[in-house]
């Protein structure tokens, strides 16, 4: 299993939990539409030189500081 940031139509962020081989996340906005939203992988280093990968999904663009903010939150 691996654990999706999903930022998704201005909601706040949320955690999902898929298996390793799937590649995208379902989600429906308020008025049906049904949308997949890719995974992708990011990094994040940290000042010890440790760099962590985590994996989001998005309809929306974000900013490292929200992935960092949201990783340190909820992972």
């Amino acid at each position: 299993m691996k654990k999706v940031l999903v930022f998704f139509n201005s909601q706040p962020v949320e955690v999902v939990d898929v298996l390793k081989p799937v590649t995208s996340v379902t989600r429906n906005y308020p008025n049906g539409d049904e949308v997949s939203l890719k995974i992708m992988t990011t990094g994040i280093h940290s000042l010890t030189g440790d760099h962590v990968e985590i994996c989001v999904a998005s309809d929306r663009e974000f900013s490292q500081k929200e992935v960092v903010s949201a990783a340190k939150k909820y992972l």
